[in-house]
């Protein structure tokens, strides 16, 4: 069955790092249904919450997935309150017989973990439990036509630790069958999957338990939010990995059937050891990518370079290094070009398939660090005007606001219980010059900047620099 086209259509925070209570409506279903482009910036000062709708994406990766959410988010949870929520809606639309709205909601709690416990370097001192972000409940609901049947809105799935599998209990029986053996061993992966800071409703152990259970609609729609996630959702920038990575996307095909579908991930700042398999799909997405590239950045191509890391003919491993080269005609390992080139090139293929390909959705958060501010303006007002994908970015470059209608754009706000809104616009100003009058005039409904007078901050560096 050919995988439906899934975007973002809602986020909404609550308890989540500074944001005591936020949401953003994109908006993405209809233009999905007639693959057009979604685009989404979000904009406001330093440490007001653009960068968590990023993280927060980057958890609700990792659950649909079914991996445990990464440790460095383990301090999400506001200062103060004891647990915080996450929520997405994804507007999943395929063919003629599936047209649906799917929610995702979980509940995360720092719970202390008592199968490790954290180093310490004094010898005979007790030793306190490690910590993991725990998914303390979570649920799935869903409304719209799948497969051809009209649901009204209802749960697929809800569940909390005091469960013991999940309910309600028809529910149960049609997504994993009625084999009690079965469902005792799902009991325990339940409790596996909490304390590994996992999801059960998307961990394998869950998703197998479908696969042998019979066919139902409500697994399909779990199945293509998993397949969503490893094969059409990328999320990179800021501190989403460690260096800068070059994800290439590829679909292998064999005969009239549509294969494999993935990403392949290597650093652009270090080698990389891959089969031969692979190289020959990096060899042949390059002159598609090189196109793009010089037309960013006239003269620049990029190569690579390969050889085998044995004489053994059985092993097909090659060690593999990108270069960057010019119209001068000298070339260089891509480690040692600029950080602003090799962030570009870091989602390049990834943006190159969200611009051509509606099941794409790429998350970038500064997507304008290192760009040249016209570039940022060309590529979002080029993405809006003819590309099929979903576009989802932070910045602090104000170009694209020139670029940009009113609906693609939130602002956070200084109110932690209020963090994202929009501004409107009239057709004969731009959203940058609303932007600034907000701030300059203030909002009676909301204020968008906070700060002291430049006086008073050029008061505080004098300070600074007196000596006693």
């Amino acid at each position: 069955m050919e995988l439906p086209i899934i975007r973002i259509n809602r986020i909404s925070l609550s308890n989540i790092k500074c944001v005591s209570s936020g949401s953003i409506d994109l908006n993405t279903a209809e233009s999905l249904r007639i693959e057009k482009a979604s685009i989404l910036g979000i904009y406001g000062q330093n440490g007001s919450g653009k960068t968590v709708v990023i993280e927060a994406l980057d958890i609700i990766k990792s659950i649909l997935l079914g991996r445990q959410i990464p440790k460095r988010y383990l301090e999400s949870i506001t200062f103060g309150e004891t647990n915080g929520t996450l929520e997405v809606e994804f507007a999943v639309v395929g063919d003629d017989s599936t047209d649906c709205i799917a929610v995702y909601k979980c509940a995360l709690e720092q719970r202390d973990n008592p199968n490790e416990t954290s180093e310490s370097s004094n010898i005979g001192t007790k030793v306190a439990p490690a910590s993991i972000l725990a998914i303390t409940s979570e649920s799935l609901k869903i409304s719209g036509q799948i497969c051809g049947v009209k649901y009204p809105a209802q749960y697929i799935a809800q569940t909390d630790e005091k469960e013991r599998l999940i309910r309600p209990k028809h529910k149960c029986r049609i997504l994993f069958g009625e084999n009690e053996n079965s469902l005792k061993l799902l009991e325990l992966q339940k409790v596996l999957a909490f304390y590994g800071s996992r999801s059960f409703i998307f961990s394998n152990q869950a998703l197998n338990s479908m696969k042998g259970a019979p066919e139902s609609d409500f697994a399909h729609v779990v199945f293509s939010l998993r397949s969503f996630a490893e094969a059409r959702l990328f999320i990179t920038g800021g501190e989403m990995q460690s260096g800068i990575p070059f994800p290439i996307n590829f679909v292998d095909e064999y005969g009239n059937d549509s294969g494999t579908v993935g990403q392949i991930p290597f650093s652009l700042e270090s080698k990389a050891v891959l089969q031969k398999r692979i190289v020959d799909i990096i060899k042949s997405f390059l002159p598609p990518l090189n196109n793009v590239l010089s037309s960013m950045i006239p003269g620049l191509n990029i190569n690579f370079k390969y050889q085998k890391t044995s004489i053994d003919e059985k092993d097909d491993k090659y060690e593999v290094e990108l270069f960057s080269s010019r119209v001068q005609g000298y070339e260089i390992p891509l480690r040692y070009e600029s950080l602003g080139i090799k962030r570009i090139i870091s989602y390049l293929s990834v943006l190159i398939a969200a611009f051509n390909d509606p099941h794409y959705v790429l998350v970038v958060d500064e997507f304008d660090s290192s760009v040249f501010e016209f570039l940022l303006g060309e590529l979002v007002s080029v993405f809006k005007e003819s590309g099929k994908g979903q576009l989802i970015f932070t910045s602090h470059n104000l170009r694209p606001l020139e670029k940009l209608n009113d609906v693609s754009i939130f602002f956070t706000t200084t109110d932690p219980k209020n963090r994202y809104v929009r501004l409107k616009k009239k057709t004969t100003n731009n959203l940058r010059d609303v932007y600034f009058r907000a701030i300059s005039l203030g909002n009676k409904d909301f204020e968008l900047y906070n700060s002291e007078s430049k006086h008073v901050l050029a008061l505080a560096f004098r300070k600074a620099g007196w000596k006693e």
